[in-house]
């Protein structure tokens, strides 16, 4: 046997008995997740954790040491390398098993700065520990390898390992389609666990039908117990509406950002403004739409989606809305499903939920004015007895389409490139939106519902055209000030108009609405992370997030956290020069993404 051939034999084995090893050392994750799993959620828990670790232990020794191996193929090179990657990485998952059990969250670059020094101390036994067993198990597997091969043991092994891996994820994305929440609840147990989904994809294939999953779904959690992960709120709602309750619109511009809302390029909402509280320095949670809303929504870091969205969650607002009695008319242009997936969470446990807007017009701008038209005809059926609670969601200005024969006589930016060529075409898409917009306020006005209803407008995210020449354009690129500052506009019969020029965000919207709207009593930290918007606080830090990235965003730094790594950038977006991770600002954070799991 050639000295290649038995020490990829030999990496081959030895990754196997570690992934046994770090399976027993894992086990405290699905101690946690016992108490909320179903029996049937077990099958998939077992595939999926088996799957998991084997990754774990097989792709870092794989990676390292076969080129390592193809280069210099000597045992004594070889088997230390192994030896030492293998106990770091023991030692790195006993840690996370002890942070997890702790705060429920795993560890990472950014968390490891967080150590205290005695944990680097009890880092450093670990690995020597480590470096113990994997010695001792390294050389009876380098041992075992000197015999030839024996039947085909080791092929079936592989086999029924890789499997289970790939298995794991094809259940996932099932599930996931399908809104099956004991599947889905287990994702965030395990650490760097990053399963399959893709709704979108198994509709397209006729693989999942979403109308009758999520109906489905929405009955099954109404008659399901509500133990779980999640601990929200943190104490049941006291509250007492004043009466009579307003009617409530809330009105998303996907994308829209806060420099958009000028005479020039939104005159209705700028008409609106002067007649109502314009906040001037409001910031989304999100970066995509998906984040952004779930900030809206919740008041809630987007870093819960998954939790919420695994179990069908809707937040507070909304179950307050049907509580007492509110008609809902909710119309969005893109399908729900996709992307934002709104029907996952707030939206949850709508009955009849209209997932998607049809239009014969063509494109955004098409759908953006068939919704429209479909609110008009949903106010002319509703219960004039009944407050309401409106949801329009247009989609022209992230989609950048305006309709090919809008052409509004307003001062465009100028300029040839690229970037500046689609600002002009999204602030024309921002006109004709907002054109939308007027046509809605107006009809209000002359239902005679303006003053007996709660307007807000605002975006779920803004957008960028590399302002700043540092290569960042669109949303989702970066968590600079024009992806995440949005317009804020809020109208409320009785409060005097005027401008807000502290920092405010998605975070104050929920505990604005519950303490005005339903006169609840709670401290706005038993559901929500912000705080009245009609109160002097502003925040000093803000959890924001993409759809796997979130960042620590305060008034002159922004600290992002990319999975493994991250980056500290100044207040003009541009990397730090002498970078300075913000230990109690992030502490503080991190505590917000994890209280209200149990």
């Amino acid at each position: 046997m050639s000295a290649r051939r038995r020490l990829i034999r030999w990496v081959s084995w030895f990754s196997v008995a570690n992934a046994g090893i770090l399976g027993l050392v894992g086990l405290r994750y699905l101690w946690y997740y016992s108490p909320l799993a179903p029996p049937i959620g077990w099958a998939y828990a077992l595939l999926a954790y088996v799957g998991h670790v084997t990754s774990l232990a097989y792709i870092p020794l794989l990676t390292l040491l076969v080129p390592v191996i193809l280069l210099i193929p000597r045992a004594r090179v070889v088997l230390p390398l192994g030896v030492a990657l293998a106990a770091a990485g023991l030692s790195f998952l006993l840690l996370d098993t002890l942070v997890f059990a702790q705060n429920r969250y795993h560890l990472n670059l950014l968390t490891f700065t967080l150590l205290e020094s005695e944990t680097w101390a009890f880092v450093a036994l670990y690995f020597l520990v480590g470096v113990a067993i994997e010695a001792m198990l390294a050389g009876f597997v380098w041992s075992r390898t000197a015999r030839p091969p024996v039947g085909r043991f080791g092929r079936y092994l592989a086999l029924a390992l890789g499997l289970c891996m790939l298995s794991s994820h094809l259940i996932h994305a099932w599930a996931f389609a399908n809104y099956y929440v004991p599947v889905t609840a287990f994702t965030r147990f395990l650490p760097l666990y990053y399963p399959l989904a893709s709704s979108a994809l198994l509709v397209r294939a006729g693989l999942a039908d979403p109308n009758r999953a999520r109906e489905q779904n929405r009955v099954a959690s109404l008659s399901r117990p509500q133990a779980g992960e999640l601990h929200y709120p943190l104490a049941s709602l006291r509250c007492a509406p004043p009466l009579p309750m307003p009617n409530v619109l809330l009105i998303v511009i996907d994308a829209m950002r806060a420099d958009a809302l000028t005479a020039d390029f939104a005159p209705h909402l700028t008409a609106l403004a002067r007649d109502a509280v314009r906040f001037d320095a409001h910031y989304s949670g999100g970066n995509t739409s998906r984040p952004g809303m779930f900030s809206l929504f919740y008041s809630l870091p987007p870093t819960y989606w998954n939790a919420f969205a695994n179990r069908a969650q809707p937040p507070v607002l909304m179950d307050l809305f049907r509580q007492y009695g509110y008609q809902l008319g909710l119309f969005a242009s893109s399908p729900l499903y996709r992307i934002v997936e709104l029907d996952k969470t707030a939206l949850a446990r709508v009955p009849n939920l209209r997932l998607e807007t049809f239009s014969r017009l063509p494109g955004s701008s098409g759908r953006d004015q068939t919704l429209t038209g479909e609110w008009f005809d949903w106010l002319d059926q509703r219960d004039p007895s009944r407050p309401f609670f409106g949801f329009l969601y247009y989609n022209s200005v992230v989609a950048n389409e305006p309709p090919a024969d809008y052409h509004p006589a307003i001062p465009l930016p100028g300029g040839t490139s690229t970037q500046e060529r689609l600002h002009a075409q999204y602030l024309t898409a921002a006109h004709f939106v907002d054109s939308l917009v007027g046509r809605v306020l107006a009809d209000l006005e002359r239902r005679q519902l303006l003053e007996h209803t709660v307007i807000i407008v605002t975006s779920d995210h803004g957008m960028e055209f590399d302002e700043n020449g540092l290569g960042f354009a669109g949303h989702g690129t970066a968590f600079s000030a024009q992806q995440l500052h949005t317009p804020f506009v809020l109208r409320w019969p009785g409060r005097t108009p005027g401008s807000v020029t502290r920092r405010t965000s998605h975070y104050d919207v929920v505990p604005t609405l519950l303490s005005g709207l339903f006169g609840c009593t709670n401290p706005p930290a038993d559901y929500a992370s912000g705080h009245d918007l009609f109160s002097d606080a502003q925040w000093d830090w803000l959890v924001a997030a993409s759809y796997r990235d979130y960042a620590l965003i305060e008034p002159g730094r922004v600290t992002i956290v990319y999975g493994g790594t991250y980056e500290i950038r100044d207040q003009d977006y541009r990397l730090a020069r002498h970078p300075v991770v913000p230990r109690d600002s992030l502490q503080a954070g991190l505590r917000e993404m994890s209280r209200f799991y149990r």
